[in-house]
């Protein structure tokens, strides 16, 4: 591919970027986020809308998510089974009254794939949110039980969270031996103040960390002397899910 159509795809990406909120967006607004032309951005729109990554709404005339792409959600969420851990984060969240959810790790952020959805405003509003690894219990499991190269770990946007998150690399190696050596993750209001949530990993028969399950709630339910016993209902939970994933695979 030429170095113009690279480009191309490249800004069209970034412009799907936008849409991550899931709000519709109006061509000047985007021209204006991603430092392009009206006439740029309205093509770029316009392809992406052919291609059914974007739909158009003809009232208004702004532009929204598209069917290809909850068909490829669709497609990734069978591919990485996440509905045979969803029976295991309903019971988790309604056993805690936290909400439970399962992630990946992609690049700098842990992906959420799937949430518990007792609770309809939560569980939707998270699912597939991206979390910064350094800042989100998360992402600290999945790099402490996975193998994160220093390079990764000096990459990482330490300017996303609250001030009560992790400021630097070194200080985030330090987070990962704590978090290895008592077996779980930790976030005190490192992304949303008054939350905290817990993340152990998932592992597979080998013992490689690919998911990590999340369990989030108020400071008020997640008080320090409840966390253990959080800790110990979460682990369950990821065995299970753990269990799940390889008999599927087996088959």
């Amino acid at each position: 591919m030429e170095a113009s159509g690279v480009q191309t795809v490249a800004r069209a990406l970034s412009v799907l970027e936008c849409f991550r909120a899931g709000d519709e967006r109006g061509v000047s607004e985007i021209a204006r986020q991603q430092g392009l032309a009206v006439s740029t951005t309205h093509r770029l729109l316009n392809a992406l809308v052919t291609a059914g990554f974007l739909e158009k709404n003809e009232e208004s005339s702004r532009y929204r998510m598209g069917g290809a792409l909850v068909e490829y959600g669709q497609i990734a969420y069978r591919q990485h089974r996440i509905y045979l851990a969803e029976p295991c984060l309903e019971q988790l969240a309604n056993t805690t009254g936290a909400n439970a959810s399962i992630a990946v790790r992609h690049s700098i952020h842990a992906v959420l794939l799937g949430t518990s959805r007792w609770r309809e405003s939560d569980g939707h509003r998270l699912q597939g949110v991206r979390l910064p690894l350094h800042a989100s219990a998360l992402g600290k499991a999945l790099l402490a039980f996975s193998e994160a190269t220093p390079e990764e770990l000096d990459a990482l946007p330490y300017d996303e969270g609250t001030d009560r998150s992790v400021s630097g690399p070194e200080e985030l190696r330090r987070e990962l031996a704590v978090t290895r050596e008592r077996g779980y993750a930790y976030n005190d209001e490192e992304l949303d103040p008054g939350f905290r949530t817990i993340g152990v990993p998932i592992l597979d028969p080998a013992g490689r960390c690919r998911f990590a399950l999340g369990l989030r709630g108020p400071t008020t339910l997640m008080i320090p002397e409840r966390v253990p016993f959080l800790v110990e209902l979460a682990r369950v939970s990821a065995t299970e899910i753990a269990a799940r994933f390889a008999a599927e695979a087996d088959q």
